[in-house]
Order: C-alpha cells, then sequence, then structure tokens
C-alpha cells in the first residue's frame, strides 16, 4: 500500500484545497496522509465527501473547508471500476456529495482494492440517489423506463437516509450496457437526485491487492 498511498500524495500540492472521498480505503489513507503533510509541511484544506470523512480528516488535525476558488484533484475510492476509467460509486450512500465535490475538481483519482476490477458492469447494482417525495413512483419508473431491477437500500431503523435527506435505490441492469446513456436517462426522471456512475473526469485509477502489488490505468482529461 505504501508505493499506492505515495502515488496519491503526490498529488497534493502546497496551497491546495483537495477533496477527500469516503469509504474504508480511503480512511485506511488519512493517517498515511496526514504524516505526508506535516513531514513537508504541506498548507492543504479539504473538502470532505461525506460527514463520517469529514470526522476523520478532524480528528487528525486537517483542515476541513467547505468551498473552494479551485479543487486540482479529489481523491477517492471505488466500487467497481473498468480499465476504460469508468467508475461505480455509492456503496456507502454518500454518492451525491461524492459526485459533487469530484465535479468541481480538475480531475478525480481513484484508489480500489483490484478486486474491484470488472470487464463489464452488467448485472452490477448501480446505487442511485432519489427524493423521499413520491420515491415508490421514481423507482417504478426507473423499473419500466429502463428494465432495471431494483432494491431499496435499508439502514438499521428502515429506509437508508443520505447526509442530503434522501433514499438510495440499488438498481440493476443486464446485458451489454452504455453506462453513459444509463447515468442520462436515470437523471433525467424527475425524482433522481444522481447517479453513481462516474463517467466523467477520472484521470487514475491506483490499485491494488493483498500481496502488496499494484497497477495504474490512467488516461488523459
Amino acid at each position: 500500500m505504501k508505493e499506492v498511498y505515495d502515488a496519491l500524495n503526490a498529488f497534493l500540492e502546497d496551497g491546495s484545497i483537495v477533496g477527500m472521498g469516503s469509504g474504508s480505503t480511503i480512511g485506511g489513507y488519512i493517517p498515511y496522509m496526514k504524516e505526508h503533510v506535516d513531514k513537508h509541511n504541506l498548507d492543504i484544506a479539504f473538502i470532505p465527501t461525506s460527514r463520517k470523512t469529514e470526522s476523520q480528516l478532524k480528528e487528525h488535525g486537517l483542515k476541513v473547508v467547505h468551498h473552494a476558488e479551485q479543487m486540482p484533484v479529489t481523491i477517492d475510492g471505488a466500487d467497481q471500476f473498468d480499465t476504460s476509467l469508468m467508475v461505480v460509486k455509492g456503496g456507502g450512500g454518500s454518492l451525491l456529495r461524492e459526485k459533487q465535490v469530484g465535479y468541481f475538481s480538475d480531475h478525480i483519482v481513484i484508489i480500489a482494492h483490484q478486486n474491484k476490477k470488472v470487464d463489464d458492469f452488467s448485472g452490477i447494482a448501480v446505487p442511485v440517489e432519489i427524493n423521499a417525495y413520491l420515491y415508490e413512483m421514481t423507482i417504478g419508473t426507473i423499473e419500466k423506463a429502463l428494465g432495471a431491477e431494483t432494491k431499496m437500500r435499508m439502514g438499521p431503523q428502515g429506509l437508508f437516509v443520505t447526509d442530503n435527506g434522501n433514499h438510495i435505490v440499488d438498481c440493476t441492469f443486464n446485458g451489454p450496457l452504455d453506462m453513459d446513456d444509463i447515468h442520462n436517462n436515470l437523471i433525467a426522471i424527475p425524482g433522481v437526485v444522481e447517479t453513481g456512475i462516474f463517467n466523467r473526469k477520472v484521470s487514475h485509477i491506483y490499485s491494488f491487492d493483498d500481496q502488496g502489488a499494484h497497477q495504474e490505468y490512467k488516461k488523459d482529461i
């Protein structure tokens, strides 16, 4: 992991504001990143993609802000990815904030276990954040219009509620898929707030395995 973490640290620029993603992999990276920031005396602030990430950053004495004129990079995890740098996220339920922070960044850098790499996204649950109002009608439209199999995300006290007060429905599609079309068709449905399809601005994916080997996938943005 050290080599992957070092690759991520190379994107940290003194005086910048950096988007910081969510999930267990990011949670493991933050302490290592903190050591790098302190060692090089970097003046960096972070925009978190979830309340949990915000707490983790503050626990390590890192500065958190919620506005930036410019954000050169967001560092985030992934639920699935392919070698074309198409990414599905939102398993932790923070996809809207992850999508916002990533969109306002110049580019997104992903870190993920090699077992998250897929050849295609057929049969893989795609998280979709939906407004709580008329959510059952929204789900019915998703099923009818896109032929999706759907399952509402549940929390400890009923329907899962995101940091933004919305729900998550996991949508599974089968057959040859055009993920750009699926995103566009989903987002056109009133009540759909955002999708977990990250089809823009991902410039690098650093994957790792249990033996410490790593691989980089990248493209120009």
